[in-house]
């Protein structure tokens, strides 16, 4: 009789790449079971990457009706192995109400809170520690929840990498795709958007064609860009030519169309978060672009303790930008070559 296999990963869509080499153990692991995924609204719109398995959609902030469906859950089926890859509490005490459940665990110590506490550790099967106080060297996240799943062989993945899609847009031949985040540009290196307007102009002239997107149904950003360039809008499936430069916005794409855009891409310049780890982990070249705010030590160590844990393990550039733009096309230059 095949068992059931419970996997908890309802958080953001960056966050479910990082844990795509876990994801891939775990299918292998109980490739003839029943594993049931619990997504959230968010990443659930990139698991195409695993068509053969039960998905159910809880958000990810967790609502008392979700809490009391998972508990009923428990109680009606018998669920032989359960994995933690979003380290909440919650998710912990079911270990102690549970216990003839195997419970596998990301678990985390920070300066502000443990998860979980001392007294839940020991119901937990396997775990392991994700620590964000030390500076000191460790695993990127991707190895650390790969190694929550043992004795599984590395070769032959079950991700799925082929993906039907009818594309809304076609696309070039050649394109870098870059994303642009208000919260980077706007807010932490203070340019206005005219300012970023000279960034995608530099950028265009790196390959023959610029792709880029912004935040999803950001009404104001989408307007300004809309004005300034040939834009397809991916709800609307709608493309409006006002020019004959070679930069289109891609405006609301989300989900497979995303990936797509990504997976045929020469380069990848963005933000870090999910689109550097997709393109991470289609191997293409992602460029992570980050600023720090860094008011004493502590921060510094803060971002180097962040910066440790979720790049991923090799091969990943990444730029820390300069408030000064001509700086920062400097360093994009050599990146670049």
């Amino acid at each position: 009789m095949n068992k059931k296999i419970l996997v908890f990963k309802n958080d953001r869509s960056g966050d479910l790449f990082t844990s795509i080499k876990a994801i891939d153990r775990i299918l292998k692991k109980h490739n003839n079971d029943e594993i049931i995924f619990y997504l959230s609204d968010l990443n659930h719109k990139f698991s195409f990457l695993f068509p053969n398995i039960i998905k159910k959609i809880i958000p990810i902030k967790l609502t008392i009706l979700n809490k009391l469906k998972i508990i009923l859950f428990f109680i009606k089926n018998k669920i032989d192995t359960v994995y933690i890859l979003k380290p909440k509490n919650f998710y912990f005490w079911l270990s102690f109400f549970f216990r003839k459940t195997k419970f596998y665990g990301i678990t985390i110590k920070s300066k502000k809170k443990t998860r979980p506490n001392n007294f839940l550790l020991r119901y937990l099967h396997k775990r392991i520690l994700i620590d964000r106080t030390s500076i000191k060297k460790r695993l990127s996240t991707y190895i650390q929840q790969e190694n929550l799943i043992e004795d599984v062989d590395k070769a032959n993945s079950l991700i799925n990498l082929k993906y039907e899609i009818h594309r809304k847009f076609e696309l070039p031949d050649k394109y870098i795709f870059f994303h642009y985040k208000h919260k980077l540009f706007n807010e932490l290196l203070d340019w206005e958007l005219k300012k970023t307007l000279d960034f995608i102009k530099y950028l265009s002239t790196k390959s023959e064609k610029l792709l880029f997107s912004s935040e999803f149904c950001n009404e104001e950003i989408n307007k300004f860009f809309q004005e300034n360039y040939n834009t397809y809008d991916y709800i609307n499936n709608k493309k409006t030519l006002i020019n004959d430069n070679n930069i289109i916005f891609l405006k609301n794409i989300d989900g497979l169309d995303l990936y797509d855009v990504i997976n045929h891409s020469t380069n990848v310049i963005a933000p870090e978060g999910i689109m550097p780890h997709i393109a991470y982990f289609l191997k293409k070249k992602p460029i992570a672009l980050l600023y720090f705010i860094l008011e004493n030590k502590n921060d510094l160590n803060d971002q180097i303790i962040s910066c440790k844990e979720w790049f991923p393990p090799d091969n990943f550039k990444y730029i820390v930008l300069k408030k000064d733009l001509s700086k920062t096309i400097k360093k994009i230059e050599k990146r670049l070559k």
